[in-house]
């Protein structure tokens, strides 16, 4: 389940970690990412498993893919650069406050920093686009904007299933396997 890990970050609900996680539903080409609270500060009531990421890398995706793209496929758009296609964050994990404090700011950053996550979706909502510009990286014209695609109750599924797993309970305080 777990392929590799993130240094720890430090953040006003606690010390997260950002995980990469196998998803056999997903294609090879897509990467999967989530954010969980190790450490928990005593005003975070919010679950461990708080947030989840999914990315497509176009330079994994098939040949025939990257030469004859679907028309509504932009992260297969020149340059050639990991795209977020969906994120979400559990209530509890989303802050008001300054964007550069937000936790989930702070998972898209790291992300960025490591060059898993280079540009963002065409197609997000405005909350999307304010994450996105706090973010930072290549931010696309916004093509459509997203009200909700269903990805949240998706979501919200499949983190509560990850969170029943034991893999994230014993994460070490450094990189596991292969660079991520």
């Amino acid at each position: 389940m777990l392929r590799g890990q993130l240094p720890p970050l430090t953040t006003v609900v606690g010390q997260v970690v950002v995980c990469e996680v196998d998803m056999p539903a997903f294609p090879p080409h897509t990467h999967v990412y989530v954010a969980v609270v190790t450490r928990p500060e005593p005003h975070y009531a919010g679950a461990r498993l708080a947030m989840i990421v999914t990315v497509n890398d176009p330079r994994e995706a098939p040949p025939e893919m990257r030469e004859n793209p679907l028309p509504d496929a932009v992260w297969l758009r020149d340059p050639p650069e990991p795209t977020v296609t969906n994120i979400y964050a559990r209530p509890a994990f989303r802050m008001r406050d300054v964007p550069a404090r937000r936790p989930a700011v702070q998972v898209g950053r790291q992300l960025r920093l490591e060059a898993l996550l280079l540009r963002h979706s065409a197609f997000r909502s405005a909350d999307g686009s304010g994450w996105a510009e706090a973010v930072g990286g290549t931010i696309p014209s916004l093509e459509e904007e997203t009200a909700g695609s269903g990805f949240s109750s998706w979501a919200e599924r499949e983190l509560d299933r990850m969170e029943r797993q034991s893999w994230w309970h014993h994460l070490k305080e450094q990189r596991l396997g292969p660079a991520v």
